[in-house]
């Protein structure tokens, strides 16, 4: 949930900021060259902090089986090895697809003594 609310603040930052800009230089014949540049300039970090993603700051993630999905981040690199020794058209494709098969049933296993194994620390991602 605070993945989304993180994803739409900089959604939102980026998008006010594209229209403080825009303002700013719409209201160009009203406003003075001195009143103008802050705004744009205003406008340009509030784009920017969208981009960059400063929201994380606000909404920090916390994980709480932070082993588990180091474990199973790996397992989806190991899928991704399979998949591509599985299309492989190299004699040695054969072992290395047995070999990350080996593996991947390490990891599960792994994965098993991990479950419920909490760490209450933030994950910065």
């Amino acid at each position: 949930m605070k993945k989304k609310i993180r994803h739409s603040m900089d959604i939102a930052l980026t998008a006010l900021g594209i229209g403080v800009i825009f303002t700013a230089v719409i209201m160009g014949y009203t406003l003075e060259v001195r009143m103008q540049l802050p705004i744009a300039l205003f406008g340009v970090l509030l784009m920017e902090a969208g981009i960059w993603g400063l929201s994380a700051k606000l909404f920090p993630n916390e994980r709480k089986f932070i082993t588990l999905r180091a474990e199973l981040d790996g397992m989806v690199d190991l899928v991704r090895e399979l998949n591509s020794s599985a299309l492989s058209d190299s004699d040695a494709a054969g072992e290395h697809f047995d070999r990350t098969l080996a593996e991947m049933h390490e990891s599960v296993n792994r994965m098993s003594q991990l479950a419920g194994i909490q760490a209450h620390v933030a994950d910065r991602k």
